[in-house]
C-alpha cells in the first residue's frame, strides 16, 4: 500500500511550511486539499502557497483552475488520486496538507461520493429548514457540516432523501502517516488575528474590488464561501468599512472545528509543537 504523509492541524498552524520542509527531507510533492486555494483569482485571503513557497517544492492545486471553474470534494478526489499515482511513479512521496479536512477523508478513506439524480426540492429551503430536515432523519451528518454552509446542507438533505449515505467510508486507499500540528490556542487565536491584518494590508479588499469590477454576481460564485470574501465585498456593496472583528471571529470559529475534526478523526497521529522537527522527520524516514 502506497505511503502519504498527511499534514493536519489549524489554520494559521503553519502547515503548508511544514509542508515544504519535510518534502525537501524525503523527495515529496505536496497535494493541497483546500477547498479555495485550487483557485487562481483569489489568492491573497486563502492564504495559499505563494508563488516564492512553490519554488521550494512541487504542487499540486495551488491556484490551477479559476473561480468559473468547477470543483467539488468529487473532482478533488478523483484528480488526487490520479495525482498520487502520478508522485509514485517518480519514486516520490505524496504529501497532502490543507485545511479541508474533508476532502482528506474523502481522498484517503475513498469515500463513495457517487451522486444521486440532483433534484431542486430544497433549493428554496432556508438554512434551518434543512438542518431539521437531516436531524430528523440522520442526526450524526450535523456534526460533518458546516451549519451556515447552504450548499452542503442542500447536498446532505439530497443523499439523505435518496436514500444514500452522506459518505460511505472505505478501507483506507492508502497508508496514511499523519502529522498533527499542535499549537496553543491563545497562539493560534493570535495568529489568526495577525493574518487577518497581514491580509488586508497585502491587498486583500483590492483583490475583491477588482473581481467584483470584471463581474458584479462574482459574489454568488463558490470560491466567495472563503472567509471573509463575502464580508469584504458586502462592505464594498454597502460602502461601510469592513467588519475585520467578524472575519477573525470566523476565521477562529474555523480553526475551532479543525481542531474538533482532527480529534475525532485520526488517530496516532505523529505531534509537531513547532520544536520537535528531528523527532518527527525520523519517525517519518521509518515509516516510509
Amino acid at each position: 500500500m502506497v505511503n502519504v504523509i498527511v499534514i493536519v492541524g489549524p489554520t494559521g498552524g503553519g502547515k503548508t511550511k511544514l509542508a515544504i520542509k519535510i518534502a525537501n527531507e524525503i523527495n515529496g510533492e505536496i497535494i493541497n486539499a483546500d477547498a479555495f486555494q485550487v483557485y487562481k483569482e483569489i489568492s491573497i485571503g486563502t492564504a495559499k502557497a505563494t508563488k516564492d513557497e512553490t519554488k521550494l517544492a512541487k504542487f499540486y492545486f495551488n491556484g490551477e483552475i479559476s473561480i468559473y471553474d468547477e470543483w467539488d470534494i468529487k473532482i478533488f478526489q478523483d484528480k488526487a488520486k490520479q495525482t498520487i499515482e502520478h508522485i509514485v511513479k517518480q519514486n516520490k512521496v505524496p504529501i497532502i496538507v490543507g485545511g479541508s479536512n474533508l476532502y482528506i477523508d474523502a481522498l484517503i478513506y475513498n469515500y463513495d461520493l457517487s451522486a444521486p439524480p440532483r433534484t431542486d426540492k430544497f433549493e428554496n429551503y432556508s438554512c434551518e429548514q434543512l438542518l431539521k430536515f437531516i436531524n430528523e432523519r440522520k442526526p450524526d451528518v450535523l456534526k460533518k457540516i458546516d451549519h451556515s454552509n447552504k450548499r452542503r446542507l442542500i447536498r446532505a438533505a439530497q443523499l439523505i432523501d435518496s436514500g444514500n449515505k452522506l459518505h460511505n467510508k472505505n478501507e483506507p486507499l492508502y497508508n496514511p502517516i499523519f502529522i498533527e500540528i499542535v499549537i496553543d490556542r491563545n497562539l493560534m487565536n493570535e495568529n489568526i488575528n495577525n493574518n487577518v491584518n497581514k491580509m488586508l494590508k497585502n491587498g486583500w479588499k483590492d483583490e475583491v474590488v477588482s473581481l467584483y469590477q470584471k463581474d458584479n454576481d462574482v459574489g454568488k460564485l463558490n470560491a466567495f464561501k472563503a472567509i471573509g470574501y463575502l464580508d469584504i465585498l458586502q462592505s464594498l456593496i454597502t460602502k461601510t468599512d469592513i467588519n475585520v472583528d467578524l472575519i477573525k471571529q470566523k476565521t477562529r470559529q474555523y480553526a475551532k472545528r479543525q481542531l474538533t475534526w482532527i480529534k475525532h478523526h485520526y488517530i496516532n497521529t505523529l505531534k509537531y509543537d513547532g520544536n520537535n522537527y528531528d523527532s518527527v522527520i525520523k519517525q517519518i524516514k521509518q515509516k516510509i
